[in-house]
């Protein structure tokens, strides 16, 4: 096994043909990860050799251990370091939810490799069961696809009517109408695409763009509410000034807007509760929603059922004279995909499968908002529309979220309906870092004020994208999306690459002085 260990370790990122690659997955941890394996390898094979049971025991957990290690970087095309390590172990509760999803993404020689391990662990007293055992999983793996990707090319026909109604200029919004911000969760533009609802058919999001910085959760609310991307960070970083400059504190301050949150997963991670209760006036999160509707609504690791959402906003929402700003933060489509209790049937179906499911009861939990909306208030109101990230399927070998940049994970659908003209505004291009600074600047009367720079206004004729992005908590893929191109530098084989940005016409920057600057200009935008 010693020697099984170490071929392992030096295949590794071998096979790239970039030394540069094999470098990058050898990171310190795995480097001292595999020491300590190698000295517990051969201390507990000695120590089954003189007969000790437990040994046998430790030496499968290490051996297993040590291929998930390998197979989330492979699975997740980046190295995995010491605080991603304590990541996991903090919050072990949620992530160990999420280990079938990433289980299901392992090729058929990764589980041929774990069963030969097993093999050569326990083949002195268990080598019949373990052989037939084996041969009967992977004949069943060996059905399951390598490299699953979700299908987006069936685009539904935008009718007439809607089209004319689609507009990409917007110079004001009057009279303070309510604004329903409702942020689907791992929702690409691509896939809602696909989608059409009882008010709005999603196609209209084809052929326009809408980034977010970096692909992670509570990195992406906070990006929204601030403007602020943070990309050096992996965490929040709250201070006064923050705060007081916020989206929703803004609204209030300036506009008299009740500021409310509803969000189906909990604030209770990552530092959110010390950011969210402090710039809304009121917020209900999963633990609310639990004491409140758990007997009604399913709960699942991420989130709930997000037809919670239309019970919440009955009971949160009271008549008032005011405007009032709602954050409606959904989860179902967080992997493992949640789907409701009269769909269960499709719970043993592929990830991408439920995927496409739990996408379909988000379109009719968002028609239900609308509704809510159109029959309760006789305020106008605004619904946007949007999402903290994207997903991955295999697109460009990655899975899930945090490690791609490419536009499955980070171009989001974006658009603004208004409930009662049935008007929709979706800018052509735009970045959540300009989020507020655009709506604030609709909203407000005067437009001579510095602040309503048209360049960041995504509405405006004038408006200039420029963004720079990071993978999350890892240096494997830095962007810059500037004017009609995109440049994604691969950190782990030092290749800048430059496309339009439908992510398509790709080639390589070979220019030495130019890929400096371009790089350097890349890395001195993210910090």
């Amino acid at each position: 096994m010693f020697f099984i260990y170490l071929s392992l370790y030096c295949f590794q990122g071998l096979f790239s043909g970039a030394i540069g690659v094999w470098v990058y997955f050898h990171g310190f941890f795995l480097n001292t990860f595999t020491v300590v394996v190698l000295i517990l390898e051969i201390y507990l094979r000695n120590k089954q050799i003189q007969g000790i049971k437990y040994s046998l025991i430790l030496r499968v957990i290490l051996w297993t251990l040590y291929l998930i290690l390998l197979g989330y970087q492979q699975v997740y095309q980046t190295s995995v370091n010491f605080e991603l390590f304590l990541y996991f172990f903090k919050h072990i509760r949620l992530l160990s939810t999420d280990i079938i999803g990433f289980l299901y993404q392992w090729k058929l020689s990764q589980w041929i490799v774990l069963f030969i391990g097993f093999y050569w662990i326990l083949n002195k007293n268990r080598k019949k069961i373990f052989i037939s055992l084996s041969v009967v999983i992977l004949f069943f793996l060996s059905f399951i696809s390598e490299n699953e990707e979700l299908d987006v090319s069936k685009y539904l026909p935008v009718s007439l009517s809607q089209a004319k109604r689609v507009k990409s200029v917007l110079e004001s919004i009057h009279d303070k109408p309510n604004i329903v911000f409702v942020l689907l969760e791992g929702v690409s533009r691509k896939h809602l695409s696909t989608q059409t609802s009882k008010y709005i058919n999603f196609s209209l999001l084809e052929g326009a763009h809408f980034w977010i910085p970096m692909p992670h959760t509570s990195k992406s609310l906070f990006t929204w509410m601030t403007g602020q991307s943070q990309l050096n960070l992996s965490r929040l970083n709250i201070d006064k000034s923050i705060l007081e400059s916020s989206f929703p504190v803004l609204l209030h301050r300036d506009h008299n807007y009740q500021t409310i949150m509803i969000y189906t997963q909990s604030i209770y991670f990552e530092g959110m509760e010390s950011f969210f209760p402090k710039i809304f006036q009121s917020v209900w999160d999963k633990t609310t929603l639990e004491k409140e509707y758990g007997s009604l609504y399913s709960s699942f690791s991420w989130g709930m059922d997000d037809r919670v959402i239309l019970s919440a906003q009955k009971r949160m929402i009271q008549k008032t004279n005011s405007p009032i700003f709602v954050l409606v933060g959904l989860s179902q489509t967080h992997s493992p995909y949640f789907i409701s209790k009269n769909r269960s049937e499709s719970e043993w179906k592929s990830p991408s499968f439920r995927y496409k499911v739990a996408l379909q009861e988000e379109v009719k939990v968002i028609d239900s908002i609308i509704s809510y909306w159109k029959e309760h208030s006789s305020r106008e109101t605004v619904v946007i529309l949007s999402a903290d990230h994207g997903e991955s399927f295999g697109e460009e070998g990655a899975h899930a979220h945090n490690y791609s940049l490419y536009n499955q994970e980070t171009d989001v659908p974006f658009l603004l309906y208004f409930v009662k003209s049935g008007e929709i505004y979706r800018p052509k291009k735009g970045s959540s870092v300009d989020f507020k600074t655009t709506i604030l600047g609709l909203l407000d009367e005067d437009k001579d004020q510095v602040h309503l720079d048209q360049s960041k206004n995504f509405f405006s004729a004038d408006y200039k994208l420029n963004l720079f992005s990071k993978t999350w908590n890892s240096e494997i893929q830095k962007s810059w999306i500037t004017l009609d191109k995109k440049y994604i530098y691969h950190s782990d084989r030092d290749q800048l690459l430059e496309m339009d940005l439908d992510d398509r016409n790709r080639k390589q920057v070979t220019d030495v002085r130019l890929k400096d600057k371009l790089v350097n200009q890349i890395i001195s935008g993210i910090h």
